[in-house]
């Protein structure tokens, strides 16, 4: 495979895992979410759930979020990783893969930070936090965790893109995971892993489509989709034709493009200028991808509106329009947008744990850092009697999480597609919050998450609690 091919190829499966903040396991129990009460989107600010057992610390982070970290005297070799003094977690990302040097390092660099802020307070319950970083450099996830498997307690904050490669292996072992994201069916619906914002594959998130369609409703009965030959874009592609024509998307072009790139984006163009196309779905990389389709766009006067995905919410993408080609690309967020720290305490102390460790903050950190407080709570109600199960059992029993007002709410137990959202449009070198208007808001409905029903969702033979019964949990 040349350079070209496999960075293409990198890039193209992050669109996956950045479709949404993602997502995790359930308990037995679990019958989907409860919506809220309100039958129409309405705006909200971001509610704070506090854990029931607060440290000695007495810092908060975000919205009043007791930060779950501070001194004590827990105790024992509980489970593998935990001693008296310590307790060792895994880590990780794609950072290896030479077409890529440094893949989602930024997610790992935040997770981090949040290790050593933690530990600065006095760890969980007096323990120190030590993380072991695992790179799978793409390919190597099942060499991950094998090595996970004999080393850490659980995994805290990680990302792989072919999360899939390892999942056999971490049910079998019985290795519990809080990452920052999934990408397969197969992991966003596994056993023993739980996420704080979920992006099951079963069913789809309508906020985007809705807004959109509130935005510009005379131009969604012309929509395109253009999206690369790639499985992971498809099955997003899938996803949304599947969901959005409940919102009145009429889809007449649907295209896709060489995951190894173009080297002319007009054909594509021209075919939906032919077709009268007003609204074009995009699901890929801005660089090089969405970038040369909307230059090509703008030169020949295609005028649409683009649709895309939270990838697309990078500094790299947005000074890249310089030229203002990108400019009409609405985007979904879940998670506040970095530019409203002066709005969001939780965006604000996000901004500077990171920076104070010298990293830089990113999208995916903020999913990382989510993951790791969702953990370090569930961890500090267990105390002495810390073991996975423990873990897990807590985080299951949290009603509500929005990590200090980080993200939308949800129950991470659910395993639900997010009913909030809100939509930045990307202007010159910027991003631009749309709808709702409110800095640190999302609107909401409890009907923006359908179900869908894909090839990928059925290879996984889901029980009648959405667990994924590929891999049996040992008993």
């Amino acid at each position: 495979m040349g350079e070209r091919t496999s960075l293409s190829l990198v890039s193209v499966v992050l669109v996956a895992l950045l479709a949404a903040a993602c997502g995790g396991s359930r308990s037995p129990e679990s019958t989907g979410p409860t919506p809220p009460d309100s039958t129409s989107a309405t705006s909200a600010t971001v509610p704070t759930v506090a854990p029931t057992a607060a440290p000695e610390s007495g810092e908060v982070f975000g919205n009043g979020l007791a930060w779950p970290c501070g001194p004590g005297d827990a105790s024992g070799s509980t489970d593998q990783g935990i001693t008296d003094t310590s307790i060792t977690i895994g880590v990780g990302d794609d950072r290896g893969l030479a077409a890529s040097p440094g893949l989602n390092k930024e997610m790992t660099d935040a997770v981090l930070a949040f290790v050593d802020h933690c530990n600065d307070l006095g760890g969980i319950q007096g323990r120190t936090v030590e993380a072991v970083v695992y790179d799978a450099a793409i390919f190597n996830v099942a060499t991950v965790m094998t090595e996970a498997c004999s080393e850490v307690f659980m995994l805290v904050g990680e990302g792989f893109a072919l999360d899939d490669q390892g999942e056999e292996l971490r049910v079998e072992c019985g290795l519990g995971a809080v990452p920052a994201f999934s990408v397969s069916a197969a992991f966003s619906h596994g056993p023993l892993m739980y996420q704080a914002v979920a992006n099951p594959a079963d069913q789809a998130v309508m906020s985007q489509a809705e807004q959109v369609a509130e935005l510009f409703p005379d131009r969604i009965d012309h929509s395109a989709t253009l999206f690369a030959n790639f499985g992971a874009t498809m099955e997003t592609t899938q996803k949304m034709l599947a969901s959005w024509d409940d919102a009145g998307y009429e889809f007449v072009v649907e295209l896709p493009y060489n995951v190894s790139g173009e080297d002319d984006w007009t054909p594509f163009v021209r075919e939906f200028a032919d077709a009268g196309v007003r609204h074009v779905y995009f699901s890929g990389t801005c660089l090089p991808m969405y970038q040369g389709a909307r230059q090509a766009a703008e030169l020949n006067g295609l005028d649409a509106v683009w649709t895309s995905e939270a990838n697309l919410y990078s500094d790299v993408c947005s000074a890249a329009n310089a030229d203002h080609a990108m400019d009409r690309t609405y985007i979904r967020l879940v998670f506040l947008p970095l530019e409203e720290a002066d709005a969001s305490p939780a965006v604000a102390d996000f901004v500077r744990i990171v920076t104070d460790a010298g990293a830089t903050p990113s999208l995916l950190g903020m999913q990382g850092a989510a993951s790791f407080l969702l953990w370090a709570t569930a961890a500090n109600e267990c105390g002495s009697e810390l073991t996975s199960d423990c873990v897990l059992a807590a985080i299951e029993a949290i009603d509500t999480w929005d990590s200090g007002g980080l993200h939308v709410p949800t129950t991470p137990r659910d395993n639900a597609a997010p009913t909030c959202g809100l939509l930045v449009e990307m202007v010159g070198t910027t991003y631009e919050r749309v709808t709702p208007t409110e800095p640190g808001t999302f609107s909401c409905d409890p009907a923006w998450s359908q179900p869908v029903t894909t090839a990928a969702v059925e290879a996984i033979h889901l029980d009648e609690n959405r667990l994924s019964t590929l891999y049996a949990v040992p008993e």
